[in-house]
């Protein structure tokens, strides 16, 4: 792989990266904020339903600039663009394995 290819996949994996922080962080609030009404009948407030939506534009964002990377990098060095999804699947792989051991899932 040629230094610009590289930068090409380091670009779309921390793109990548950048995608699932920010779908966490609107998932977790949005759990957050679920398991709260149910415990005690509570519905969210504005600032959390703000929150809930600008963390929902922060993830859109993220997702439209993976998908840039993404296809760069595809069109540049296909192999790479195999690589980095072929690693992204083990990533998931072994992650939900956990998540399928835990209480609830």
């Amino acid at each position: 792989m040629t230094p610009a290819q590289q930068i090409l996949a380091t670009a779309a994996f921390q793109a990548y990266n950048a995608m699932e922080t920010t779908k966490k962080r609107h998932l977790d609030l949005m759990l957050a904020i679920d398991k709260r009404g149910k415990k005690f009948n509570l519905t969210a407030t504005d600032a959390e339903v703000d929150m809930l939506n600008r963390l929902l534009k922060d993830h859109d964002a993220q997702v439209e600039q993976f998908k840039l990377e993404s296809d760069t990098l595809k069109s540049v060095n296909p192999e790479a663009h195999l690589a980095m999804f072929k690693y992204v699947g083990e990533i998931h792989t072994m992650l939900d394995a956990f998540v399928q051991d835990e209480p609830g899932h």
